[in-house]
């Protein structure tokens, strides 16, 4: 479950940084309009593989029942994050993708 929060809070994060307004809120510096269009597709690329990831390991029955109690979570974290302490948002989702990473290879 830890990988699944961990990945979908780093979904919610790409869309969140693919708007203007709360990449403005989330971010200190620029990113180049390159940049910026890739966050919608990799977050929806990065969303299938999860979906994926959630029945591989969990199969059918519960798989995407988890899948949305994570993007829920994550979604909540995210939201608490950008109303309070929105400028930790990026060093967050690069601590969780590491440790969604590690779980991964590990299990």
């Amino acid at each position: 479950m830890l990988v699944l929060t961990s990945l979908s809070f780093s979904i919610m994060v790409l869309f969140c940084l693919a708007m203007t307004k709360h990449r403005e809120q989330v971010l200190e510096s620029e990113v180049s309009m390159l940049a910026v269009r890739f966050f919608r597709p990799f977050a929806w690329l990065l969303l299938l593989f999860t979906g994926y990831l959630s029945v591989d390991m969990y199969g059918w029955s519960i798989g995407p029942a988890l899948l949305f109690g994570a993007l829920t979570i994550a979604t909540l974290l995210l939201i608490l994050l950008l109303t309070y302490r929105a400028k930790i948002v990026p060093e967050l989702a690069i601590v969780l993708s590491l440790i969604a990473s590690m779980s991964i290879f590990i299990a």
